[in-house]
């Protein structure tokens, strides 16, 4: 076989590896967007209908940030080119693990209010409460990080961010949006809860403004 031969056998079978290497790339920023997402349907809810979020609330949104966190890890690092799969496993080993805890405390507000004629907390989407609607977000998370994790062989994307720039921009735009989010998250908490060591368990307003007097 002639080396140009051989150099075309070698791009051809190594092409679908390097496009469901970035595919698999791809799918890390639709994770981080999609939780982000899920977020700015729970902001719609507290700056839009007025309905503040209980304390297990916010701890389900921490949950959504972490489980966002690992595969975010993982876009930081293609940038360079340098995503080994221990840190592309690592990546979604972790979305799992934030996943399945959220879905525990989401599971946990749904079993408190699932007694009639318990109304449920704040207001509901299709008729299913938001942390209900977690539940199912969380438990959708894990499995879609799992198969990600499963998949790692073909999806990991090892050097394909050093061929495309357009990875390259998504990844400055996924980073941004997921920093964001938890920056604005942050923000919400404190102002629910002031200067506080606690915050009420059905709070009505927030605590930033009225222990100011406004």
């Amino acid at each position: 076989m002639s080396t140009a031969t051989a150099t075309t056998a070698r791009i051809s079978s190594t092409s679908p590896v390097r496009l469901s290497n970035r595919l698999g790339l791809w799918f890390a920023h639709a994770y981080v967007v999609g939780l982000c997402g899920t977020l700015a349907g729970a902001y719609f809810f507290q700056f839009g209908l007025w309905e503040y979020p209980c304390p297990m609330c916010l701890l389900q949104r921490m949950f959504f940030l972490l489980s966002a966190v690992g595969p975010a890890w993982i876009i930081a690092r293609s940038r360079k080119g340098e995503v080994t799969t221990r840190a592309w496993a690592s990546g979604w080993g972790w979305a799992i693990m934030a996943a399945l805890i959220g879905s525990v405390v989401s599971a946990t507000q749904v079993l408190m209010h699932i007694v009639p004629p318990d109304p449920g907390y704040a207001g509901a989407l299709f008729g299913l409460h938001l942390y209900t609607w977690a539940l199912i977000a969380f438990l959708g998370a894990a499995v879609a990080a799992a198969a990600a994790l499963f998949l790692t062989p073909r999806a990991e994307p090892l050097n394909a961010t050093a061929a495309s720039p357009l990875l390259r921009k998504a990844a400055t735009f996924t980073l941004a949006v997921i920093t964001v989010f938890a920056a604005s998250n942050l923000v919400a908490c404190f102002l629910l809860e002031g200067i506080n060591w606690q915050l009420s368990g059905d709070p009505t307003s927030y605590q930033f403004f009225t222990d100011l007097g406004l």
